[in-house]
Formats: C-alpha cells, structure tokens, sequence
C-alpha cells in the first residue's frame, strides 16, 4: 500500500512540474500560427508567463484583414486536466453594431478531460448572459441566450435568428 502511494505522489509531481515548466509562450505562438493559417492575426502589447497561465494584455484579432475584436486581458490557465480561457473587457468590431451590443464584459472558455468532446463557454456582456457548448465531435455549437432589457429594446431584429423557450431564454444551434 506505501508502495502504490509513493508511485501515486511520484507520478503527482511529475504531473505538476510538467504544467509549471511547460513553455507557455511557445504554445501560445504555435496557436498564432495556426490561427493565422485560418485567417486569423493576433495581435497583442505583453505577453507574461506564470507557473500555471499565462496572460496576455491589448490583444487585438483581425479576421481576413478586418479588425473583428480588441480584447483589454486574456488569462489562459493550464492544468492539464482542466484549462480555461478568460476574455476581459472585449469590445467588438464596429461592423456587429447593428446587431448586438459591442461591449462584452468577461468571456470564460473551458475545457476538462471530464468531458473531452465539449468546449464550454459562458459570457457577459450588455447583451445579456450567454452560455453554451462546442461538440467537437458532431461539430454542433449551442448558445442559449437570456438577453438584457437593452439587448430586448434596440436589437429586436437579431432575436429572429434565435429560439425562444418557455422560460425566456434564447437558443441557437449551428452545425459548422
């Protein structure tokens, strides 16, 4: 029984020193660069890498040439069996302004080894509360939508797009 504990903390720590020492940096310009094949430019100020994350300020994201988002702070933390990306103060291209609020508070991005074949995400924002899933493997994105008394007001014409429940809230299902 000692003997299956010290391989368990053995194997505890080399799990835990293989997040710390992990180079965050490195991964993060590989995602760049595969971002960039997509048509994706990321853009940012400072890039600082702590023992579990890293944190990324003024980050700007341009999709084929237009400026599509500018993001104040991303905060990516890695944990290995849970990873989780955090969006502050993003504001939107002008181009959306007609059919959602630009501003977005905060967007949490995350993913565990729990459930391997779903991204989650909840957002905030003028909009509203928004949340819903990425089924990586039917590539199905949900989004269920519980829109603010502004959203409700100026932009009536986007909720046509959407499903509305019996409790109020929006849904949307894309095949991509």
């Amino acid at each position: 029984m000692v003997r299956i504990l010290k391989y368990l903390a053995y194997t505890l720590f080399f799990l835990m020193m293989l997040v710390i020492f992990l180079p965050k940096t490195n991964l993060y310009y590989f995602a760049l660069a595969e971002a960039n094949k997509a048509g994706l430019v990321i853009s940012n100020k400072s890039l600082k890498e702590s023992s579990f994350g890293l944190k990324i300020e003024d980050v700007k994201v341009f999709y084929q040439g237009i400026e599509a988002v500018n993001i104040e702070a991303v905060d990516i933390n890695l944990y290995l069996f849970y990873n989780r990306v955090v969006l502050n103060k993003s504001k939107l291209s002008s181009l959306v302004e007609n059919y959602l609020p630009r501003e977005i508070d905060n967007v949490v991005v995350s993913y565990s080894i729990i459930n391997p074949l779903e991204v989650t995400f909840v957002a905030q924002g003028r909009f509203g509360l928004a949340s819903g899933s990425l089924h990586l493997d039917t590539r199905v994105v949900e989004i269920s939508l519980k829109p603010s008394k502004i959203f409700m007001k100026q932009y009536k014409n986007s909720l046509r797009y959407l499903k509305k429940s019996e409790n109020g809230e929006y849904s949307y299902e894309k095949s991509l």
